[in-house]
């Protein structure tokens, strides 16, 4: 019996390390692998527009594991905050706002995280009107959409917005095909975007630390 116990304590003791231990590497989201979040973004996309909420929580728990070096607690904490307020803001038509709180946490946990300087609420609310902007005719061209994730690029990697608007352009224009492509969208030419995009982000990035 006491055998029993000690075994299933020290099993415990790993998982908590597991859960709690941050993956190796510095604690900073300017260090990815873009295909691999290209991948996860598509993925992530697809859920999203399936409305298969635990499928899109479960990859957001991993995409924030391996982007932003948190451990798993941390992660599955934000991946919390960041769907809820996805999953909110898909239901609604108006009063956008109210996703604000739930985006702003999660920024709020990054910066303190990565020991950045950004402001959390003005990331947030940078994110929130390219969200908006897709959903207004007239404000949601790929070039309209990318200028505002260059906005918030800028802020949250707290570099120049000219070193991020090609990457947002990208990012926006597979947003776009997606939304003209509703029913039946082409995922490899989505994806393929989105690497570029990523590509471009973690280049010009890098480029700052040379």
């Amino acid at each position: 019996m006491r055998r029993g116990a000690v075994g299933f304590a020290i099993v415990l003791a790993f998982i908590v390390a597991f859960a709690l231990t941050p993956p190796r590497g510095p604690r900073s989201m300017r260090q990815f692998n873009p295909t691999r979040l290209a991948d996860l973004e598509v993925r992530m996309w697809q859920a999203y527009y399936s409305k298969e909420r635990l499928r899109l929580f479960s990859l957001l728990v991993t995409m924030l594991h391996e982007q932003y070096h948190y451990s798993w607690t941390v992660a599955t904490t934000e991946a919390f905050h960041l769907a809820r307020a996805a999953a909110t803001f898909g239901d609604l038509k108006d009063h956008y706002d109210v996703v604000l709180p739930d985006l702003e946490t999660a920024y709020a946990t990054a910066r303190s995280w990565t020991s950045a300087s950004f402001d959390p609420r003005t990331v947030a609310k940078a994110e929130l009107a390219w969200w908006v902007a897709r959903r207004v005719p007239g404000q949601n061209s790929p070039e309209q959409v990318g200028a505002l994730i260059a906005d918030e690029y800028a802020l949250l990697y707290e570099t120049s917005r000219k070193s991020v608007e090609t990457s947002a352009f990208l990012r926006a224009e597979a947003a776009a095909l997606r939304d003209a492509q509703a029913e039946h969208p082409d995922w490899i030419r989505i994806g393929m975007l989105l690497q570029a995009s990523y590509r471009e982000l973690s280049a010009a990035l890098a480029s700052e630390n040379v």
